[in-house]
Parts: C-alpha cells; sequence; structure tokens
C-alpha cells in the first residue's frame, strides 16, 4: 500500500490556459472565450501541478460568453465526468445532438472521439472536468474502506480496530 500523503497546490501554481471557441469545422478562434486551470493531467500540453499515481485529468474550466463552443480534448481510453458548477451547458455529439446538464448537474461521458463538445447556456459558465484511465481492478468496499478484494477490506477494519491503520 502507497502512504498516504499532501499536496500543498495553491493558486499561484495551478497553470491557466485559454479557451478558444470552437467552430463546426473543428476551427478555433484566435480570441479567448474562457480560460481552464490545468489541476492534473495536461490540456493543450500544459501539465498541471498534481501527482497522481495513475493517470488522470482535473481541470477547472470557465466560459464566459453564452452560447460559446467549445472543444475538450479528452484521451479516447479514458473515463470522463463533466460537473457543471455554475451555469448550463448542452453536451454536443458529432450528429450535433444536445444534452442539457444544469447547475450542479453531472454528465458520464462515454469514450468516443477524443473531444468533449460544449456549448455554454449562461455566461460565467463553471465546470469541473475529471477523468482518468480505467483501472480494471475488482472494487471491494465497506465503510470509509475502498479496497481490491474482502480480505484487504477485513485487514483494513482490523488495522484501524488496533490503531495501526496506515501505519
Amino acid at each position: 500500500m502507497t502512504k498516504p500523503h499532501y499536496q500543498p497546490i495553491v493558486n499561484k501554481n495551478i497553470p491557466v490556459v485559454d479557451l478558444k471557441e470552437a467552430s463546426l469545422d473543428g476551427e478555433c478562434s484566435e480570441e479567448p472565450v474562457g480560460s481552464v486551470r490545468v489541476i492534473a493531467g495536461s490540456f493543450l500540453g500544459t501539465k498541471g501541478p498534481a501527482t497522481t499515481f495513475s493517470p488522470v485529468e482535473l481541470w477547472d474550466a470557465t466560459i464566459q460568453k453564452k452560447g460559446t463552443v467549445v472543444d475538450f480534448p479528452f484521451p479516447d481510453d479514458f473515463n470522463c465526468i463533466v460537473f457543471v458548477r455554475r451555469g448550463e451547458i448542452d453536451i454536443m455529439n458529432d450528429s450535433g445532438d444536445k444534452k442539457r446538464v444544469s447547475a450542479q448537474g453531472v454528465a458520464l461521458m462515454k469514450r468516443e472521439n477524443g473531444s468533449i463538445r460544449i456549448q455554454s447556456d449562461q455566461k460565467n459558465t463553471s465546470l469541473l472536468i475529471m477523468g482518468g484511465l480505467p483501472l480494471n481492478e475488482p472494487i471491494a468496499a465497506r465503510g470509509p474502506f475502498v479496497m481490491n478484494t474482502w480480505d484487504e477490506i477485513n485487514k483494513a477494519n482490523r488495522d484501524y480496530m488496533m490503531g495501526k491503520f496506515g501505519k
């Protein structure tokens, strides 16, 4: 088991990347229409400061103008979640179909074409986009513990009861 540790990531250490408006032909505008704070993983070549044990993407995005369409390139083989912190969005697929996600809503994305196309429906829309490479490992969970097997869960419970948890 890996020893837990704290990562002090302060705002000044989180890189910010300009977000460009996408067009239907896949081109991007030159004018920024928002920004992406790259906390983990990378966005358009800019790497975030967080260290992870498996490949993870974590972006804090803001789209400033209502009606703006933006593309978020995302690895094909990653699972992805879009959380709408503020505002409303439409998630668009290749055929132009839209799925509405309101404030405090979550969208679980299918792994498809390597890009997530989002249209903001309110100004100053704020999103948290996160995901990672599936671990493809079994999961056993009970109480606060998540492990791979029930034997590991039982050991974690015993260690906790004996005051040895995390040692």
